[in-house]
């Protein structure tokens, strides 16, 4: 009965917001993504999108008609045309990955940008999630509010349309229905929250200084365990299904903090803010003057405490405090670039494995810069297996050849 009334009550409110579904776009820089609608609410800007991907069947029916043998054969064998297909996406595509950049912005007329907040139904890079060709995937990206009066805006990914391997969703000209005189928009039934939908999100901080930090958070809430590392902002947000919650943050160079939290009284809302202060360690130790890893060169340098598993490209959480010492010895030296560069062993297909050590370079890169490294000063580049510094004949030699490595270049 109580769902019921606050249904009911939800519905005598108008929300504010304004809706432009399949808006007309100028350019695009990439074919297999759409946007379905953009929805200006009270807090974001939201773009409800779609990834759908159909370009390998142009390929597959050029191939067909390149090899009609082939055709013929597998014609003969009784394997239809979607037979085939899946047969061509299994054997002759490398695995194929979605994400979303957390340096995206919306950029007015004006220059005026608004900030990337969060997404639904897709990672933020440097996470990635593998996707199917021929499925579509839908998802939400949220943005600060655009103010009203602007009826042409850009979404701009990243600063390129492709870098290497990796294509970059930007739209330019999005033609939006945003008066200035604009008005709440038509009713509609709002969701209730669900207990298991509770919200709890803030920032990590520095107790003295205030500023924003890196850090873990574990919780516990009922039988669920989460854990995540906060971005630069030192933001996080867990989405949790009991009432009495058990946080423990840590941060390097900070005290460990544990802390129990009951959202009984604010289940209403939705969502809670909750802030950690971190207090400075007494043996806080001095920020890193000497290259990070193992050096195998003049001014190459192995990162021997970054870890994947294998066949993945996803970093593990056990790699962020090497990738954080790496972090402060760039802010040391800010006129230092560095280029990371990833290599495989060369078990397995060569071509995948070249696509492997490329996505766990751009991982790498993706960290530093969501550290607060400018993007400038980092590429990325795998070289597979064509760079082994021992001969690929036991275990412990292919896995040595399986590394991550950055190259320093200095400018003065």
């Amino acid at each position: 009965m109580r769902a019921i009334f606050l249904i009911l009550y939800l519905f005598t409110f108008h929300t504010f917001g304004q809706v432009t579904p399949n808006p007309s776009i100028e350019k695009k820089s990439a074919q297999n993504v759409f946007i379905n609608k953009i929805e200006i609410t009270e807090e974001y800007t939201v773009f409800h999108m779609q990834f759908y991907d159909k370009s390998d069947e142009k390929e597959f029916d050029k191939f067909m008609d390149e090899n009609p043998d082939l055709a013929r054969r597998l014609h003969n064998m009784g394997m239809d045309r979607d037979e085939a297909l899946k047969f061509f996406r299994q054997r002759l595509r490398g695995e194929q990955t979605i994400s979303f950049q957390p340096g995206s912005q919306v950029v007015l007329p004006n220059g005026q940008t608004f900030k990337f907040i969060k997404a639904s139904n897709i990672p933020v890079a440097p996470e990635r999630k593998a996707v199917e060709p021929g499925k579509k995937y839908f998802f939400k990206v949220y943005f600060e509010r655009i103010p009203a009066g602007f009826e042409k805006i850009d979404l701009i990914e990243y600063e390129y349309d492709k870098e290497g391997t990796y294509q970059y969703w930007n739209f330019k000209g999005i033609k939006i229905n945003n008066p200035k005189d604009r008005k709440p928009a038509v009713d509609t039934p709002v969701e209730v929250l669900k207990p298991e939908d509770f919200r709890v999100y803030g920032k990590v901080m520095d107790a003295v200084s205030g500023k924003t930090l890196n850090a873990k958070i574990r919780v516990i809430s009922g039988t669920q365990r989460d854990s995540l590392q906060t971005s630069r902002t030192g933001k996080y947000e867990f989405l949790v299904n009991d009432e009495e919650l058990d946080f423990s943050v840590e941060a390097t160079g900070y005290e460990p903090l544990k802390e129990k939290l009951n959202i009984k009284v604010f289940l209403k809302s939705g969502s809670f803010q909750k802030d950690f202060f971190l207090e400075p360690s007494q043996s806080i130790e001095r920020e890193p003057q000497e290259a990070v890893g193992e050096q195998v060169e003049e001014s190459t340098f192995k990162l021997d405490k970054v870890y994947f598993n294998v066949g993945q490209a996803q970093i593990l959480p056990e790699s962020y405090e090497q990738l954080s010492q790496l972090v402060q010895y760039l802010k040391v030296n800010p006129t230092y670039k560095i280029q990371i560069e990833g290599h495989t062993d060369n078990q397995g297909d060569a071509r995948a494995n070249l696509q492997l050590s490329n996505d766990r370079a751009y991982n790498v890169r993706q960290y530093l810069i969501e550290q607060g490294i400018e993007t400038s000063r980092i590429k990325f580049k795998g070289y597979g297996s064509s760079k082994p510094v021992s001969p690929n004949d036991t275990e412990e030699n292919r896995r040595k050849n399986r590394r991550v490595e950055y190259q320093i270049i200095k400018e003065e």
